[in-house]
């Protein structure tokens, strides 16, 4: 947790604390800490943020190319066609 012996246990009850709090560490998180399972509870414990959630990548601007949305992401198809109506219509 990157403190000395003295703070451990008041960092940690702090931040158990304020996770419990923030929503961050639920009453689930404490099951699936008993259970073996895996929880995000230590990176809230360690004081790390939390993971930034994936961002849907843009596709480049072209002039001889319309940009559209699919279920994977964004593509292009030429200018001259309309962008499907299915996102599965680009493969």
């Amino acid at each position: 947790m990157g403190v000395s012996l003295e703070r451990l246990p008041a960092l940690f009850c702090q931040r158990l604390y304020d996770g419990i709090h923030s929503g961050r560490i639920s009453y689930s998180d404490i099951n699936r800490l008993q259970l073996d399972q895996p929880t995000e509870i230590w990176m809230v414990l360690k004081g790390k943020p939390k993971p930034a959630a994936p961002t849907r990548s843009q596709a480049p601007r072209s002039s001889n190319f319309r940009n559209c949305s699919g279920v994977d992401g964004a593509f292009q198809v030429p200018i001259s066609q309309k962008c499907p109506l299915s996102g599965w219509a680009h493969y």
